[in-house]
């Protein structure tokens, strides 16, 4: 059986935390954890007491940066794969089950990784991470990868000289990307593996000196020369949506230049609602869950909804859909809805909310 290795690398304190880690002890024997924690929070501390007993290695103070903590948790647990989270990261439940599954049939991969999806600061599900797509050359000019959701073998890190702790917002693209160029094997698994929170302050979504310069050294050394400039410029125009004020305003901005975008899992990358699409929820929380609400950017009549496990009735209220569990769903656990919506309805989804109970 496959062993991981995770280092959990924490420079402040996010109300994710608690469900990261959960996420990790979810996934059951064969994960070693490290916790690296240079917020000097005293509520990283008491977290991280909580789960004493289970944390590998775990360490309190000042670090060389994100690239640095990384490898330090690698070096202090075992695990024959690796993988990271950041403090506002959450698995999926089963997450890596899927990836030994995965390794069962094809035992000589290198790197696997899957699907993430979308979360705001309240936890609701957004959409999906619509720039994720199967392994190949566009990995040279696009970030087609979601790092909570890949996961690699040590010794495939090792051979390209693992991580660069010189880079700070681009140590992800450019481990996969040497990883690819030696030949390493890849492989796309067709799945939820994980949950990102995508957030004004995150820091893909700033553009400053340091971010702008790692990433044209990329996009330099590796794009083809005919696609440079237009890889550059998807980033800076992220990068200025995020800062568009009001935040309404933002939205129908970005759901405009997604328009045109790829689907994952029947979501359009505006969210736009396509047969049979499926969402994928899970939590973590100390309750169970009684039911979601669904919001919606017009009148959701017309759109049926099925679960599994079982729901066990949809009410209608404006522009949501409420979404009740023919029983409470507890932590660690997922929930898949399906959508459908009649010939001819256009709507778009803007969020799934847990109902607690």
């Amino acid at each position: 059986m496959a062993e991981f290795a995770f280092s959990v690398p924490i420079g402040s304190w996010h109300p994710f935390l608690p469900a990261s880690l959960a996420s990790l002890k979810a996934q059951g024997d064969g994960v070693s954890v490290a916790l690296l924690d240079a917020s000097g929070d005293p509520r990283v501390r008491a977290l991280a007491e909580e789960y004493d007993g289970w944390l590998a290695y775990r360490r309190h103070g000042p670090d060389g940066g994100q690239s640095d903590a990384i490898v330090e948790g690698w070096n202090n647990v075992p695990g024959d794969w690796l993988g990271w989270l950041n403090a506002d990261d959450i698995l999926m439940p089963g997450a890596l089950d899927r990836v030994r599954a995965r390794l069962a049939d094809a035992p000589r991969l290198d790197v696997i990784y899957g699907h993430s999806s979308i979360i705001d600061e309240t936890g609701a599900m957004t959409g999906y991470h619509f720039n994720v797509e199967p392994p190949g050359p566009r990995l040279l000019q696009a970030g087609i990868i979601s790092q909570p959701s890949c996961f690699f073998r040590r010794s495939a890190c090792e051979a390209v000289g693992g991580v660069n702790e010189d880079l700070h917002y681009t140590m992800d693209w450019d481990l996969w990307i040497r990883m690819y160029e030696s030949g390493a094997k890849f492989d796309f698994l067709d799945a939820v593996i994980s949950m990102v929170l995508w957030a004004d302050d995150t820091k893909t979504a700033s553009l400053n000196k340091r971010r702008r310069d790692e990433l044209q050294d990329i996009i330099n050394r590796h794009a083809p020369e005919a696609a440079r400039s237009g890889t550059f410029r998807a980033f800076v125009v992220h990068a200025a949506i995020d800062r568009i004020w009001p935040a309404g305003l933002r939205e129908r901005v970005r759901r405009r230049l997604r328009r045109n975008g790829p689907s994952v899992r029947g979501i359009r990358a505006d969210g736009l609602i396509q047969p049979g699409a499926r969402l994928v929820l899970a939590h973590y929380e100390d309750k169970p869950i009684e039911g979601v609400m669904l919001g919606f950017d017009g009148d959701p009549t017309g759109l049926s909804v099925s679960g599994c496990p079982s729901t066990q009735g949809v009410m209608r209220t404006g522009r949501s859909l409420i979404i009740r569990l023919s029983s409470p769903l507890p932590a660690g656990e997922a929930l898949t809805l399906t959508l459908t919506p009649d010939p001819g309805l256009s709507v778009r989804l803007l969020r799934a909310r847990w109902q607690p109970a």
